[in-house]
C-alpha cells in the first residue's frame, strides 16, 4: 500500500513539471513576444505604455510570486489545522490548468488575458507545490525521504520531457501537417494547442495523486472562521519555530542562497547560450531536452550520494559542483562546450532540488505543521530567486557581460557552502537533527 502511495505522490511531479518546462522555459516567452509585439520590434503596448515584451512578462511572473507570498502562508496554516492540504493542492492545480488554457486564447487585442493567464498559471504551479511537498513527511519515514524526493524529480523530468519532445516533433514536421511553411507561423499555430495539452496533462495526471495519497485526518473539522484564525496561529508558530531554532534557520538561509544560483541558471541559461554563443533556438531546445534526462539520472545519483555521505556533506559537494559550473561558464566559447556544461548542470540540477527538499522534510518530520513550515521553505526559494535575478541583472547592466553575471551566481553557491557547513556543525550537535549529517545505515 505504501509503495502505491509513494508512486501516486510522485505522479504529481510527473503532472505539474510539464508547466515549467514546456510553457515557462520552452514556449511561452517566445510565443508572448511574437503575439504581443507590433511589427518586428519586441516593444509592446500595454496600459498606454510601451514595454519590452520580456520585461512585461517578467513583471507578470513577479506579480504571481507576490500573490503566492500573500496567500500560501495563511492557507498552509489553515491546511495544517483542518486537514485540507489536498483540497488546497487541488485548488491551485486547477487554477494553474485554467491559466494554461487562457494562454492559448489571447491575442494582441486581449493582451491582458495573456498576462492574467500567465499570472494564474504561475500562482497555481507554485501554490500547489507547497502542499505537495508537505505530504512527503507523512507518506514515508525519514530514512526514505532522499530516494522518494529524488524519484519525484525523476518522474517530473521524464514526464515533462516526453510532452516537450512531442511538441518539438510536431514543430519539426509542421509543413507536413499543413500548419505553415515558415517556422514562426507554425510556432504560432502549434503553441496554443501545446498550452492546452499541458493543462490536460497537468490536471489529468494530478488526479492520480488526489485519489490515492491520503490526507491526515483531523478529529474535529473546524468552522471556516476557526480554521482561518487557527491558520494564522499555525503560520506564526512556524515562523517562531524557524526564528528560534538555529538549525532550521541556517538550513533555510542555505536554501535561499542556493536558490539565488539554481533558479537564475534555470531561467537564464538559454539566454546565455543565445546571446553569448549565438546558438540556434532549435539547438537550445535540444539541449534543454538533454538536460532533463541527465537531471533524472543526476537526481538518482545524488540521492545515493546523500545516503553514502549524509545529507549535509552531499549538499556541500553538489553546491561545489554548481560553483565550478558557474565559473566554467565564464570561459566557454563554443556550442559544444555549452552542451557539455549543460550536461554537468543536469547532473546536479535535480540533485540539489530533490536533496534540499528531502533534507528539510527530515528536519520537520516530527513537527505537526508540515504545510506551514514548507511555506517558509517556498518563501526562501522565492526570495533567493528574486535576489539572484536582481543581482545578475544589476551586474550585467553595469558590465554588459553575462559571463561576469555567471561569476556572481558562483558566489551565491559559495555562500550556500558556507551556510551548509554551519548547518552541518549545528545539526551534529543536536540529537533531533543528527540524522541529516550521517550516512544511511540500513542501505
Amino acid at each position: 500500500m505504501r509503495r502505491r502511495i509513494v508512486w501516486a505522490w510522485c505522479m504529481y511531479d510527473w503532472a505539474n513539471s510539464a508547466y515549467p518546462l514546456v510553457i515557462s522555459t520552452a514556449l511561452f516567452p517566445v510565443y508572448f513576444s511574437i503575439v504581443a509585439r507590433d511589427g518586428s520590434s519586441n516593444v509592446v503596448a500595454f496600459l498606454g505604455t510601451s514595454w519590452q515584451s520580456a520585461s512585461l512578462y517578467s513583471l507578470a511572473i513577479a506579480v504571481s510570486y507576490a500573490v503566492n507570498a500573500a496567500l500560501v502562508p495563511i492557507l498552509s496554516g489553515i491546511a495544517d489545522r483542518s486537514g485540507w492540504k489536498k483540497r488546497f493542492m487541488a485548488l491551485f492545480c486547477s487554477l494553474g490548468a485554467i491559466g494554461c488554457v487562457g494562454l492559448a486564447l489571447f491575442d494582441r487585442r486581449t493582451l491582458w488575458l495573456g498576462l492574467a493567464s500567465a499570472i494564474l498559471a504561475s500562482v497555481g504551479f507554485n501554490g500547489s507545490l507547497v502542499f505537495y511537498n508537505a505530504f512527503l513527511p507523512e507518506i514515508a519515514p525519514p530514512r526514505l525521504h532522499d530516494r522518494i524526493s529524488a524519484r519525484g524529480f525523476i518522474f517530473g523530468y521524464v514526464g515533462s520531457s516526453l510532452l516537450l519532445i512531442a511538441v518539438v516533433a510536431v514543430l519539426q514536421f509542421a509543413d507536413r501537417f499543413g500548419l505553415g511553411s515558415s517556422s514562426e507561423a507554425a510556432f504560432v499555430r502549434i503553441a496554443p494547442w501545446a498550452f492546452v495539452a499541458v493543462a490536460l496533462w497537468w490536471r489529468g495526471f494530478a488526479e492520480v495523486t488526489f485519489r490515492i495519497v491520503p490526507e491526515r485526518t483531523v478529529p474535529v473539522q473546524p468552522s471556516l472562521a476557526v480554521a482561518i484564525a487557527s491558520g494564522w496561529q499555525a503560520i506564526r508558530r512556524a515562523i517562531a519555530r524557524a526564528r528560534h531554532d538555529r538549525v532550521l534557520a541556517l538550513f533555510l538561509l542555505a536554501y535561499l542562497s542556493a536558490s539565488m544560483g539554481v533558479q537564475s541558471v534555470i531561467l537564464l541559461a538559454s539566454v546565455f547560450g543565445k546571446q553569448e554563443l549565438r546558438i540556434a533556438e532549435s539547438v537550445l531546445v535540444g539541449i534543454i531536452v538533454m538536460v532533463q534526462f541527465v537531471a533524472a539520472v543526476g537526481s538518482w545519483l545524488c540521492a545515493r550520494l546523500s545516503e553514502m555521505l549524509g545529507n549535509t556533506r552531499a549538499l556541500a559537494v553538489i553546491a561545489a559542483v554548481w560553483t565550478a559550473v558557474c565559473v566554467a561558464a565564464f570561459a566557454i566559447e563554443t556550442p559544444l562546450q555549452f552542451a557539455l556544461l549543460s550536461a554537468a548542470v543536469g547532473l546536479v540540477l535535480g540533485g540539489i532540488q530533490s536533496q534540499m527538499r528531502s533534507t528539510f522534510s527530515k528536519l520537520i518530520a516530527r513537527e505537526p505543521l508540515h504545510a506551514s513550515l514548507f511555506s517558509l521553505y517556498d518563501i526562501a526559494e522565492k526570495i533567493g530567486t528574486t535576489a539572484g535575478m536582481a543581482a545578475f541583472g544589476l551586474v550585467v547592466g553595469v558590465t554588459g557581460s553575462l559571463r561576469i553575471g555567471a561569476l556572481v551566481l558562483a558566489s551565491a553557491f559559495v555562500g550556500a557552502i558556507v551556510l551548509i557547513a554551519l548547518f552541518h556543525a549545528n545539526a551534529r550537535a543536536d540529537d533531533r537533527y543528527r540524522r541529516v549529517t550521517e550516512p544511511r545505515r540500513d542501505r
